[in-house]
């Protein structure tokens, strides 16, 4: 049973985002020095942020990649159906099935017309394909600054000065943001799936009491 449906997980998760956002921009130490932070780099022995100026920091990169993806969550919610649309429907699928069918056969929902069982399932599926490719990439990207730690030497302003591309990500903030998004996906994925099956045996269950 969810307890926390994915929607409310996804908006917190864009609320906080776009607050993440604003502390990367106006107090990115804020972020850099908090505990979680320090306790997942010491434990793994991740190397400290890169000493850039703001404008070259890679967190004013990241703050703006962090509200985009706010907005497009916020916005992809605001255009999927939800579990109200389901409700409402079931008035309207219950006179397309087959009574003569057992009821407890799970081939009873190809009695309805495909189009109609993805529409109204079109908000799970969307965002389980969109969960679990983010799950991955956060995965991979944790498991890349994991390999590389300890090869950057934070310490050292020419060493900090002379990096390039992605290794200005290889350290424990970038790595603390990319384990708890991985946490937090898998966390939605896991409750996408189980809503989309109490919406599907919602549907047999009323075939049922027909």
């Amino acid at each position: 049973m969810v307890f926390v449906s994915s929607k409310t997980l996804i908006q917190v998760h864009a609320v906080l985002q776009v607050l993440i956002a604003g502390y990367l921009i106006k107090s990115p130490e804020v972020i850099t020095n908090s505990d979680l932070v320090f306790m997942l780099g010491e434990a793994l022995g991740i190397d400290l942020p890169s000493i850039s100026s703001a404008p070259q920091s890679p967190f004013v990169f990241c703050a703006v990649l962090l509200f985009a993806e706010a907005l497009f969550d916020l916005f992809l919610l605001s255009a999927l159906p939800y579990h109200e649309a389901l409700d409402e429907a079931l008035p309207y699928i219950r006179p397309l099935r087959n009574g003569n069918l057992p009821s407890e056969d799970l081939k009873i929902l190809e009695n309805l017309p495909q189009y109609i069982t993805k529409s109204l399932t079109m908000y799970w599926n969307v965002w389980i394909n969109i969960t679990g490719c983010r799950f991955a990439l956060y995965s991979g990207l944790a498991v890349f600054i994991y390999s590389s730690r300890g090869s950057l030497v934070a310490s050292s302003f020419t060493a900090a000065a002379a990096m390039t591309g992605f290794d200005r990500l290889k350290n424990r903030v970038v790595f603390t943001y990319a384990f708890m998004e991985m946490m937090t996906w898998f966390w939605v994925f896991v409750t996408l799936r189980e809503e989309r099956q109490e919406r599907l045996t919602k549907l047999l269950e009323d075939a049922k009491n027909e």
